[in-house]
């Protein structure tokens, strides 16, 4: 049953990528939402599920991206992975916490792509917006981790074998 949740969270993220936030940009970036799902699968499924989880949404994502495959993948499944190992450790869940992981974890990926990409033969993802994207991409996928969060957190379902850390309590208001 996870998987079929997973899967249609993937479907709608992807649908709302592809469609709404064609249109809906800031200083001309879109969220990233794939990335945001796969800092979600880190935060809340932990370093052992998260990545794989994270990397199936990388894969997805990387289908309609121009560039080589399975670039997002491998960022998106080191991401959850690092997210993962280091949530337990953080000392209170709230909103803003996972605002800020989101934030942070998402333009670190954007930049990771950007040189992956560059050290892979694709040319013209560094240049002089590229932290002006990854800026703003972080700020989106921020604010938009309110509303994912428990998206993602039904998505994987009660069943799942998480580690007990932070990300396993309810979010308080803070």
């Amino acid at each position: 049953m996870t998987r079929l949740r997973l899967a249609l969270v993937f479907m709608i993220a992807i649908s709302l990528q592809l469609t709404v936030f064609i249109d809906v940009r800031i200083f001309g970036v879109a969220p990233e939402l794939m990335a945001l799902l796969a800092v979600m699968a880190g935060y809340f499924a932990g370093p052992r599920t998260g990545p794989s989880i994270a990397f199936a949404a990388g894969l997805l994502w990387d289908v309609y991206l121009p560039t080589h495959l399975g670039i997002s993948a491998l960022i998106f499944a080191v991401m959850a992975y690092s997210i993962g190992s280091v949530e337990a450790g953080l000392f209170h869940d709230s909103r803003l916490q996972l605002g800020v992981v989101a934030a942070l974890s998402t333009a670190l990926m954007v930049i990771a792509y950007a040189l992956s990409s560059e050290i892979l033969g694709e040319r013209g993802l560094i240049d002089m917006d590229l932290l002006k994207i990854a800026a703003v991409s972080g700020l989106f996928n921020g604010v938009l981790s309110v509303p994912a969060a428990p998206l993602m957190r039904w998505a994987l379902g009660p069943g799942l074998d998480r580690p007990v850390g932070a990300a396993n309590r309810p979010m308080s208001r803070g």
